[in-house]
């Protein structure tokens, strides 16, 4: 309760409802008609003989109904509390709910009013009651808020547009400061124990999401963003008035929506430094004020304050310069300074863009610089930029060849090709051609032993313990070559010029090669 701003029946009635469906929810309509035929059923009742069965909890209900007429108020709250907590599955329990907070309000215990009437909204959303219940909601919250009207501009904190960072006070500041939060209440019923104004934006905030076509929700909605902006708080009430805005684009409230919207969101502004959307939107609300309000009171005002955001745009744009100053970048300086010059010609940017373009020099102040290509920067062989960004170095360049003199040369045979360690496929050392005789061929490197899990070696099986396999042919000899692998995808063999001779030959006329193979 300290440090939350609702009270637990009202959290309860947002945050706790497990099944989220539309069955209960009515329209203003639809719950006058039930309404109704609720009365013409009790009428009925009372009516008859004792033929209809009454509805359970009618006799208490009437009871303490009596109470109430009798103004012994205290004593109808007790009954109809007695006869809700009694009858929970009884129809008679939304009447018994609503007489509850009745009566505490006619006490003036307003924070036990209110719990009834959240604990309603939170059983019956579309109850027959909810337009009284919007009226006692809207009454409590303008007692807790203390102040019952729409804010103005005066109100409000005023923006310093030489340094957004810091506000100027109000014109004509609340006289009521805000309550702390934390110091309890045990003396006055009509306020909660805790954090009064927030209870009071609480039951505003009940209004608006229970009944959001009823007469009352862009009234809950202006108060409630009133409040924020007296407090200060320009994001929330910047929110409220966006929402009044866009839902109730006919209340009466949405001009105020307007002009307080534009200054509480240009509030929220900090200057060239930050980000400058707020700035940015600011401004559109109040063209759409001059467009759509034209013989507004605030006009002339608004139209002084869009003199004054066009010289903090250029500030934003001086700010780059400034920046650009601290890199010592004399190019991207004038670039900006020109785009101030000719976006802003009566600013006082402008006025320091010409001085600095006088500083830069008569080339810079022309522009002539400008339109000169700018060489790539050169970049050492450790720069690690990316290389999208920088253009990458240019090779050194080749020494120039050295003159040669025509000497007899000898011709030579082309040396055959060697593998080393078997990189082109093992065994094939023994499959190339060999010219030179005194040569001998590379030896294979050997295979290192596998190894399994945790680096144990696998053993290997000697080669001496299996005997070769041999190639069966179709005539039913045996290859003196041991077989290949036979893989699906295995490497085709080279041939040499050697390897075919005469007694590859067909050894049975008749015979062709391709059947031997």
């Amino acid at each position: 309760m300290i440090s939350g701003c609702v009270t637990p029946w009202e959290r309860s009635a947002l945050l706790k409802r497990g099944n989220d469906n539309i069955d209960n929810v009515h329209g203003p309509t639809e719950r006058r008609l039930l309404g109704s035929l609720w009365e013409k059923k009790k009428d009925e009742i009372e009516a008859s003989d004792g033929s209809l069965k009454p509805i359970p909890g009618t006799e208490e209900y009437t009871a303490a109904e009596e109470f109430y007429k009798d103004e012994k108020y205290e004593v109808a709250q007790a009954s109809f509390k007695k006869v809700a907590k009694q009858y929970k599955k009884s129809e008679i329990r939304e009447d018994a709910l609503f007489m509850e907070g009745e009566s505490a309000f006619q006490l003036g215990n307003f924070y036990a009013a209110e719990n009834a009437y959240a604990k309603l909204l939170r059983d019956y959303p579309s109850t027959r009651h909810l337009d009284d219940v919007s009226k006692r909601l809207f009454e409590i919250a303008r007692q807790w808020l203390d102040f019952p009207k729409v804010a103005e501009v005066g109100e409000i904190q005023q923006a310093n547009y030489d340094d957004f960072g810091q506000r100027l006070p109000a014109e004509k500041p609340p006289e009521k400061g805000k309550s702390p939060v934390w110091v309890p209440n045990f003396t006055d019923k009509s306020k909660p124990w805790f954090d009064t104004e927030g209870n009071g934006v609480a039951c505003l905030r009940l209004i608006w999401l229970n009944d959001p076509t009823g007469p009352l929700a862009d009234d809950a909605l202006m108060l409630a963003a009133s409040h924020y902006a007296r407090r200060n708080n320009f994001v929330e009430a910047d929110r409220h008035f966006t929402l009044l805005r866009e839902e109730y684009p006919n209340s009466p409230h949405v001009e105020n929506a307007f002009v307080l919207g534009s200054h509480v969101k240009l509030m929220s502004y900090q200057g060239a430094e930050y980000d400058g959307k707020t700035l940015e939107d600011a401004k559109n609300l109040k063209k759409s004020i001059l467009r759509l309000y034209p013989d507004s009171a605030d006009s002339k005002r608004v139209q002084e304050e869009l003199a004054r955001m066009e010289e903090a745009d250029a500030d934003r744009e001086w700010a780059k310069v400034v920046f650009y100053e601290r890199k010592n970048n004399k190019r991207a300086q004038s670039v900006y300074c020109h785009l101030v010059i000719d976006r802003y010609p009566q600013s006082q940017a402008a006025q320091r863009a010409k001085q600095r373009l006088q500083e830069l020099g008569p080339e810079y102040a022309s522009g002539a610089r400008l339109l000169t290509s700018q060489p790539d920067p050169e970049r050492a062989w450790w720069d690690t930029r990316n290389s999208r960004d920088v253009a990458p170095l240019a090779r050194p360049a080749e020494p120039p060849a050295k003159a040669k003199i025509d000497e007899p040369t000898e011709e030579k045979s082309p040396a055959p090709p060697r593998r080393l360690f078997g990189v082109f496929g093992r065994g094939s050392n023994a499959d190339v051609p060999v010219e030179d005789e005194d040569a001998k061929p590379i030896e294979e490197a050997e295979d290192p032993p596998r190894r399994g899990w945790f680096g144990r070696p696998v053993p290997q099986e000697s080669p001496g313990e299996e005997e070769e396999p041999t190639e069966t042919l179709i005539n039913g000899e045996e290859s003196e070559e041991p077989a290949r692998s036979r893989f699906r995808f295995s490497l085709p063999r080279r041939l040499g010029r050697d390897t075919i001779e005469e007694k590859d030959a067909p050894t049975e006329p008749g015979m062709s090669g391709q059947s031997r193979l």
